[in-house]
């Protein structure tokens, strides 16, 4: 699932790929509040979950949010 999170990421919101790691916190990849809201709504479109932009502010890491999104993806 972090793979499918990276390349929206770095195709769709213009992070670099280099910072897109599973540690990195959300202000080191560039992901502020208003790419928050794109985010979900492509992870809405893209994956039929839905996750809303406040869940993704709660999380610290890439890899926090890639876990949520999987567990959506299962759920």
């Amino acid at each position: 699932m972090f793979d499918q999170l990276k390349t929206i990421l770095v195709e769709d919101l213009q992070m670099r790929t280099e910072d897109v790691v599973a540690t990195a916190d959300r202000a080191e990849v560039g992901l502020d509040s208003l790419a928050v809201v794109e985010l979900s709504a492509l992870l809405s479109k893209r994956l039929d979950i839905q996750i809303s932009d406040y869940e993704l502010l709660e999380l610290v890491t890439v890899g926090e949010i890639a876990d949520l999104v999987a567990e959506r993806c299962r759920g």
